[in-house]
């Protein structure tokens, strides 16, 4: 199954230390902050704070806007990321985060690791011509202004902060962008464990 997801499909959701709103893009299944096994989603953050915590979950987050973040995960070192970057953390960790120069918006990946092994990444070149995914589920979450994807031989457009949603069982499906100029996407590719 493959569906475009737009705005209208986001759900706002608020955090579970009250601190804010997330815009969850897509989960996979159930209602709330916890019964999910993934969850995509974008919030905004404004101000220095902590992260919520999610046990038994492992968390991957991005700068989608803004110039950048510094997270301070348990007693390690300080982590900065600018626009584009990304971390992956453990759920249950204690994560603080401070601004870089201003608010961001960030682009976040929840996922039960017993269940799913995760790829996340972003495109942002022309030179990239396809490529091949046998995961359960691929997010590719556009910010160009316009992005068609052929997908075996079907196309699919996205506008800008569309996303397309690709569930399949294990086949391998061979996914070429289409764009004036240059991508920009994240590609999330989830692998369920057998």
């Amino acid at each position: 199954m493959i569906q475009v997801l737009t705005e209208q499909d986001y759900r706002k959701m608020p955090w579970k230390n009250g601190q804010g709103f997330t815009l969850e893009i897509a989960r996979s299944h159930g209602e709330g902050l916890e019964n999910f096994d993934w969850r995509v989603s974008i919030a905004d953050v404004k101000e220095a704070g902590a992260f919520s915590h999610f046990p038994n979950k492992q968390r991957v987050i991005g700068v989608l806007e803004g110039i950048g973040l510094i997270l301070h995960v348990n007693e390690n070192r300080p982590v900065t990321l600018m626009q584009k970057q990304f971390f992956a953390f453990h759920g249950e960790n204690n994560v603080h985060a401070e601004l870089v120069d201003g608010v961001i918006r960030d682009f976040n990946l929840i996922y039960n690791p017993e269940k799913y092994l995760a790829r996340f990444q972003w495109v942002n070149t022309s030179s990239v011509s396809s490529w091949i995914s046998d995961a359960s589920q691929i997010l590719i979450f556009n910010t160009s202004a316009k992005l068609n994807l052929r997908i075996d031989e079907e196309m699919y457009s996205l506008k800008v902060f569309e996303t397309l949603l690709v569930k399949n069982k294990g086949t391998p499906l061979q996914i070429v962008p289409e764009a004036h100029g240059s991508f920009d996407f994240c590609v999330i590719e989830l692998f369920l464990k057998s």
